[in-house]
């Protein structure tokens, strides 16, 4: 299963304590997974897709405790992009209309007509526990993640951070924004074909969101796969690092030592002063050294700069003779 899925399940085998939390959690359900439909004869029907079965016992326990009704679970063939496993909770339609007035889902108009609240509503929140309750209800419905948790053997894990909540309206999008900012989360909203989404792409506000929700699990798991990542892209730069000062050793030795061997050719090391000469010599007997190995064999202290300037005296007497020569060719 997915990081997600199994951070939903988690949450699901957590207990709902109290009434008005569990009006907050199917509200949140059938807001962000449920489809209402009207038949002929003015009866509303209330469905609800999922693909976590565990979903339909948590629905089924909230309907029977408040409502004494049974509900019904039917498996749908497999037809999805993803081709998992779907099921449909269908509600009991003689309660429909008194379950959604409840939640909040429906509403009384001025002329005292049923009609689609398409935001929270305030008294389905209106305490903290309520708040908690209706994220949950959200986060298991809607919410999906391009998070990876990898074993590391031999992959390397390419996703970022990223949570999101699919809605079906932007008023319940832009009050669930308001729900996570009362925890101190702050989320944004974008507009993907046509859809409302709201998402969260910090790994921190991603933990805080997860263990709101209750899925505790879920956040270890995530603190671990961040600890690892880190730990991965430190011994990457470190790599980088180390194999870009290679580099650059042995692109500065086969510089120095073709300037040596020019000099060597022309007029002869013994042309050089006695430091230049030690030092040539030195490079010719360590051609990889690094130059602070270098200083370490020199019979006189010297500095990384002093030993880079000696150098660069050799390189430009190499550039000398060269230019020399050529001087006396073109004549």
């Amino acid at each position: 299963m997915s990081f997600s899925t199994n951070a939903k399940m988690e949450v699901l085998k957590s207990p709902i304590d109290n009434d008005c939390c569990a009006i907050a959690f199917l509200s949140a359900i059938i807001k962000c997974s449920g489809e209402l439909s009207i038949s002929s004869n003015h009866e509303i029907k209330v469905e609800i897709y999922t693909e976590l079965k565990d979903l339909f016992e948590k629905i089924k326990c909230i309907i029977e405790q408040y409502y004494g009704k049974e509900c019904e679970m039917t498996l749908l063939e497999d037809n999805n992009i993803n081709k998992s496993t779907r099921y449909k909770v269908t509600l009991p339609s003689d309660i429909t209309n008194q379950l959604l007035k409840d939640l909040g889902v429906m509403q009384l108009d001025e002329n005292g007509m049923l009609g689609i609240e398409n935001g929270i509503a305030e008294f389905i929140v209106a305490d903290d526990c309520c708040k908690r309750s209706y994220i949950k209800g959200a986060f298991v419905a809607c919410a999906t993640s391009n998070i990876i948790i990898k074993s590391y053997d031999n992959e390397k894990s390419n996703s970022g951070y990223h949570l999101e909540f699919v809605f079906g309206f932007e008023k319940i999008a832009h009050d669930f924004v308001q729900l996570l900012k009362y925890f101190d989360i702050p989320a944004k909203i974008t507009i993907r074909k046509n859809t409302p989404i709201v998402y969260i792409k910090e790994y921190q506000l991603i933990c805080d969101t997860l263990a709101l929700v209750g899925a505790n699990r879920a956040v270890l798991e995530l603190q671990n796969e961040a600890a690892i990542r880190e730990l991965r892209n430190n011994v990457n730069r470190q790599n980088n690092c180390l194999n870009a000062n290679l580099n650059k050793t042995v692109n500065a030795s086969v510089r120095q030592l073709n300037a040596i061997k020019m000099i060597q050719d022309s007029v002869g090391l013994e042309s050089l002063s006695e430091s230049l000469m030690e030092l040539a010599l030195l490079r010719v007997a360590n051609p990889e050294a690094s130059l602070e190995e270098l200083r370490a064999l020199c019979t006189e202290p010297l500095t990384k700069s002093g030993i880079n300037h000696r150098f660069a005296k050799i390189i430009s007497i190499a550039k000398d003779i060269e230019k020399s020569k050529f001087t006396i060719t073109t004549l």
